[in-house]
C-alpha cells in the first residue's frame, strides 16, 4: 500500500463524504424545517394543513385548500450555520466562516404560484430546497496534514445546491378527498474542498474500494503526506460540480370533518444525472511542494431519497389550530455507498467506492396556529429527528453533522384582505457528535457541534 495510494483514495473517500453529508443536511433543513411560511412556522409541518400555494412541495393535495382562487407566494430564509470542529486529542477548534457569493450565510428564495378552479388546482414555483455548507478556510487544522504536520494553506469548503421548479396539480373527487401530484425539475450542484491525510486512505486500499491509474502515479511521489480535492466556484448560483434531473411527490388528504384532515404523502427518490465538474487533485510532500492535476471529477449516481409521510391537522377553535407530522427519509439507500470519479486531463482516472454508512431518518414535527387578532397570526412548532444522520465512525471534520432538533416561530401580519406579510426565526441544534479517530473518516478524535439561526421574511398575495 503506497503512500500516494493512501491520497487518491482518501481524497475521494472525503470528497464524497463531504458531498453526501452536505447534500443530507440541506435536504433535511429545507424539508424538516417546511416550505413556505406556514409550513416553515409549523416545523415542517402542515401535510393536512392549508399552508399556501407552497403545498406543492409537500403536499401538493393542499392546493386545493388555497384562499381565494389564486395566490402569490414570496419567501426569503437566510440559514446562518454555527458549526464547530474541535480536535478532542490537541483543543484545535475551527468554526464555519462566511465568503460571500451565497457561501455562507446561505440564502434560500422560494417563489410560488397557485389557482384554483372548481374541483382542480394547478401550481409551479421556484424553490432552494437546499442550500447549505461549510467554510473553514485555509488556516485551520482541517487544512494541516497529520502525516508530516503539514500547513498547506489550502481551503477546506462544501456547498450544496439545489433548485427545484414544480409542476404541480391537484383534484377533488369527492367533498371529504383531496390528491395531488408534483413533478419537478431539479438543477443540483456541489463545491467540494477537502484535505486529505495519506493515513486515511488505508484501510479503503485494502478493502479494494479504489481502482484507477493514477494510483501508482501519485505512489511514486515522495514523501507524500496528504492531497487536497479541490472542485470549488465561487457563484452566487452554481458550484463546481452540477447535475440536473427530475423529482416530485403525491399526497392524498382525508376530511372526515371540517375540523379534522389526515394526509399521506410519498417523495421520489430524484433522477439525477452525474454531477461533473472542473476541479483539481493536489498531491503534497512533506516540505509542502505541491503537484496539481487538473481535471474532470463526477459524482455518479449521488441522488436525494426518497421519503414516506404521514400528517394530522385539528381545528381546535375558529382561531386556533395544531398540526402532527411524521416523515421517514430512506438516506440508507441513498448514501449507504458513494462513488467518487476523477479524470486528469492527462487521462489519468481513479474511482472511489466509500461506506458513507447513512442512515435512515424519522422526524416529528408539532405546530399550533393562533389567530389571536383578526390582522395577526401567529405560528409555532418545533421537530426532532429520532436517529443522528450518521454514527459516529462514519463522521468527517469536512462536514456537518444534522441538525436534529428545531424550533420555529412567525408573525403573519394581514395588511389587507388580500396582502399578508410574515417574519420568522428558527433555532437548529443538535448534541455534540463525537468520532474516536484512528479510521477512514478521521485520523484524529474530533467533536462536531451545530447551532443554526435562520431568519424569514415572507410576503403573499391572495386574489
Amino acid at each position: 500500500m503506497t503512500p500516494c495510494s493512501l491520497l487518491c483514495r482518501r481524497l475521494l473517500v472525503a470528497s464524497a463524504l463531504l458531498a453526501s453529508a452536505t447534500t443530507a443536511q440541506a435536504v433535511e433543513l429545507a424539508r424538516v424545517e417546511g416550505f413556505g411560511p406556514v409550513s416553515r412556522g409549523l416545523a415542517g409541518g402542515g401535510l393536512a394543513h392549508p399552508v399556501g400555494a407552497a403545498a406543492m412541495m409537500l403536499n401538493p393535495a393542499e392546493l386545493l385548500s388555497i384562499s381565494g382562487e389564486r395566490e402569490v407566494m414570496f419567501q426569503f430564509s437566510e440559514l446562518q450555520a454555527r458549526i464547530e470542529v474541535i480536535n478532542s486529542a490537541t483543543g484545535e477548534r475551527v468554526r464555519n466562516l462566511g465568503y460571500g457569493a451565497n457561501r455562507g450565510p446561505y440564502d434560500l428564495p422560494e417563489l410560488a404560484f397557485a389557482v384554483r378552479r372548481g374541483n382542480f388546482a394547478f401550481g409551479t414555483g421556484l424553490f432552494a430546497a437546499g442550500g447549505f455548507g461549510i467554510e473553514y478556510g485555509r488556516n485551520s487544522f482541517l487544512s494541516t496534514t497529520t502525516t508530516n504536520n503539514v500547513a498547506t494553506g489550502l481551503p477546506i469548503s462544501s456547498r450544496i445546491g439545489q433548485l427545484r421548479v414544480p409542476f404541480a396539480v391537484a383534484w377533488r373527487p369527492h367533498p371529504q378527498w383531496r390528491l395531488g401530484a408534483s413533478l419537478d425539475y431539479v438543477n443540483a450542484s456541489v463545491n467540494l474542498g477537502s484535505l486529505l491525510d495519506a493515513q486515511q486512505v488505508g484501510g479503503l486500499i485494502a478493502s479494494g474500494r479504489a481502482t484507477g491509474s493514477l494510483v501508482p502515479v501519485l505512489a511514486g511521489i515522495p514523501n507524500l503526506s496528504g492531497a487536497h480535492f479541490g472542485f470549488i466556484r465561487n457563484n452566487y448560483l452554481t458550484s463546481a460540480l452540477t447535475s440536473q434531473g427530475i423529482g416530485g411527490r403525491v399526497g392524498v388528504t382525508w376530511q372526515p370533518t371540517p375540523a379534522t384532515a389526515v394526509a399521506l404523502g410519498y417523495e421520489f427518490k430524484t433522477l439525477l444525472a452525474n454531477y461533473s465538474g472542473r476541479g483539481t487533485l493536489t498531491a503534497i510532500d512533506a516540505d509542502n511542494n505541491q503537484i496539481v492535476l487538473p481535471g474532470t471529477g463526477k459524482l455518479p449516481r449521488l441522488q436525494f431519497p426518497d421519503a414516506w409521510l404521514i400528517g394530522i391537522s385539528q381545528r381546535l377553535s375558529s382561531h386556533f389550530a395544531v398540526v402532527a407530522d411524521l416523515r421517514h427519509m430512506f438516506w440508507s439507500k441513498s448514501f449507504g455507498n458513494t462513488v467518487v470519479s476523477f479524470r486528469s486531463d492527462d487521462g489519468g482516472d481513479l474511482r472511489v467506492s466509500l461506506p458513507t454508512g447513512f442512515r435512515d431518518i424519522t422526524t416529528l414535527s408539532l405546530g399550533a396556529e393562533w389567530q389571536f387578532l383578526p390582522a395577526w397570526t401567529l405560528r409555532a412548532g418545533g421537530s426532532h429527528a429520532f436517529q443522528q444522520l450518521q454514527d459516529s465512525g462514519a463522521l468527517s471534520a469536512t462536514f456537518s453533522t444534522t441538525t436534529r432538533n428545531h424550533l420555529t416561530s412567525t408573525l403573519v401580519w394581514r395588511l389587507a384582505t388580500s396582502h399578508e406579510l410574515g417574519l420568522g426565526m428558527s433555532y437548529g441544534f443538535t448534541p455534540a457528535v463525537n468520532n474516536p479517530g484512528g479510521n477512514v473518516n478521521s485520523v484524529p478524535p474530533i467533536e462536531v457541534r451545530n447551532r443554526q439561526f435562520n431568519p424569514v421574511l415572507s410576503y403573499g398575495y391572495r386574489f
